[in-house]
């Protein structure tokens, strides 16, 4: 009968219960199941005898081995939760803060810094949709936040203290106020208590699956904090664990070598080349060997050194990875483009006002020029996926990724700051809509086009070290590049990847960046 439901349910909401089933295939281990780092049998985090390989070894792993993450380990899934015997799951645990330093095990604790700005995750977990204010004074002014479809959910950065009011989307009535506590995310409006036998008198069949389905998320967080210390804030059963690597960063300073044939360009190509659109699906192999000339003869790779400045989150800073002919390329373009407020979103459809964001900004697609195709390409180098999937496939190409032939990357956004505007900290992951693979931004890559006089710093207020509580500020220079990823290796969102963009204190300050998707966008 449990199977026929299910099935019913696949056919219903494009075969979530399938992807269910990957999910825990995706997670299972043979180690034990224990709450803490320290009782787990591990060998620099690998689990011995896991069929896994390092990450050094990554593309040559013997048959039969895969890469894992050093950080995951096997956590029990009990069947109340997962309504499935003997389900496990690979949980992301941070390392000891003194790790990071290289320094012995134990000597260190974490510091938090000053910022006591949080995520804040709403569920709905009632059959029809609402809203969701924020009340900037008891009584009084509201500012709408979220849209929450039934059994769906959403959120935003916050600060505990802060109030939000959740009401019907039809009739405006008030039905619960919410107000944001420190150490915790998730926030609910469930008119049926927990209590799945009042909801069945409730709700139809359909909406009870999605009901468990909200519901055993929010047992399934209850043991992944006893385990991780975190929250969960992803949706369990319909998340999973990113399909693309991600660069390790396990101590201060640490130094990958990436390597590319998109070698820098040293002098731009007359302006009736350089301009060049390429199709949807990439430049071609005659427009590429054009460019050749006007790269560096000296380099046949351009061996990028990328360096981690935080390791909760993951942050690394890569110098020079535009050269200065690449940003006059983008600037030179920049000079025909019109900027407008700044808005969120990659697709002229989905884009919207950013709350707390003063710059203005505008959208350059891949296709715009075969100088920008390479960008892409060297940038899918960084990232270590390949370059197809950051813009359209055809052919055998669309194996990469069955599920979809549209590009994981967005448009290179392009921001300016004039002097005393800002972006406020925020994320840029969103909580995705009931839909399968639960997609949203996976990585951001930002690349800096000048230094402003005073300010303008990239700041990451949440994250975590050992010896200090002041905020970590990465400093813009012309050509560097910034990588870090607004997911764990687990499939939950990072709410340490909140940053900012300081105010610009003197001058200006011009940026793009890159927002990459998983499992698609």
């Amino acid at each position: 009968m449990l199977c026929q439901q299910l099935l019913k349910w696949c056919a219903v909401y494009l075969c979530w219960a399938v992807f269910l089933s990957q999910q825990y295939d995706c997670h299972v281990s043979a180690s034990t199941s224990l709450a803490t780092e320290e009782r787990i049998s591990v060998t620099d985090g690998i689990e011995a005898g896991s069929g896994t390989c390092t990450w050094e070894d990554r593309h040559t792993c013997k048959e039969g081995t895969t890469y894992q993450d050093s950080r995951l380990f096997s956590m029990d899934v009990p069947p109340s939760v997962s309504r499935k015997l003997n389900s496990k799951f690979l949980a992301y645990i941070e390392p000891d803060v003194s790790s990071m330093y290289n320094e012995t095990k134990g000597t260190l604790s974490p510091i938090e810094t000053s910022f006591k700005g949080v995520f804040a995750k709403f569920i709905n977990m009632s059959p029809k949709r609402v809203k969701v204010d924020w009340e900037q004074t008891p009584g009084g002014t509201r500012v709408f936040t979220s849209l929450l479809d039934k059994f769906s959910g959403g959120g935003t950065a916050s600060f505990p203290g802060h109030r939000f009011i959740v009401y019907d989307e039809k009739t405006s009535e008030d039905l619960l106020p919410w107000e944001v506590r420190k150490g915790n995310s998730l926030y609910t409006y469930d008119p049926y208590h927990g209590v799945e036998t009042l909801a069945e008198e409730m709700l139809s069949k359909t909406d009870m699956q999605l009901y468990r389905l909200q519901l055993d998320n929010l047992k399934f967080n209850d043991v992944y904090q006893e385990f991780t210390g975190r929250q969960w804030l992803a949706l369990y059963g319909m998340k999973e664990a990113p399909r693309y690597h991600m660069w390790p960063a396990d101590f201060f300073g640490q130094t990958h070598v990436i390597e590319s044939r998109e070698t820098h360009l040293l002098e731009l190509p007359p302006s009736s080349f350089a301009k060049v659109r390429t199709s949807p699906y990439g430049s071609t192999v005659q427009e590429r060997e054009k460019l050749q000339k006007y790269r560096n003869p000296n380099q046949k790779i351009l061996a990028l050194n990328m360096t981690a400045v935080s390791v909760i989150p993951r942050v690394f800073e890569i110098p020079n990875f535009l050269s200065k002919a690449e940003v006059d390329h983008i600037l030179d373009l920049a000079s025909g483009i019109r900027l407008g407020e700044s808005t969120t979103g990659g697709n002229a459809a989905s884009s919207t006002k950013a709350s707390g964001r003063t710059s203005r900004n505008s959208w350059i697609p891949r296709t715009h020029s075969v100088i920008i195709d390479s960008i892409y390409r060297r940038a899918a180098d960084l990232l270590q996926i390949d370059e197809a999937l950051l813009r359209s496939r055809f052919g055998n190409e669309t194996n990469l990724l069955p599920e979809s032939k549209v590009a994981i990357a967005e448009r290179l956004q392009l921001v300016h700051y004039a002097e005393g505007q800002q972006y406020t900290p925020h994320h840029d992951f969103m909580i995705p809509s009931l839909s399968k693979g639960q997609p949203t931004r996976f990585a951001t890559v930002l690349f800096y086009l000048n230094e402003p006089e005073m300010g303008g710093e990239t700041s990451f207020p949440r994250w975590l070290n050992g010896k200090e509580h002041k905020i970590l500020q990465v400093t813009p220079e012309v050509g560097k590049a910034v990588l870090f990823y607004n997911q764990l290796p687990d499939g939950n969102y990072d709410e340490r990847s909140l940053h900012s963009a300081k105010a610009v204190l003197k001058g200006e300050k011009w940026l793009t960046n890159l927002w990459v998707w998983d499992p698609y966008k």
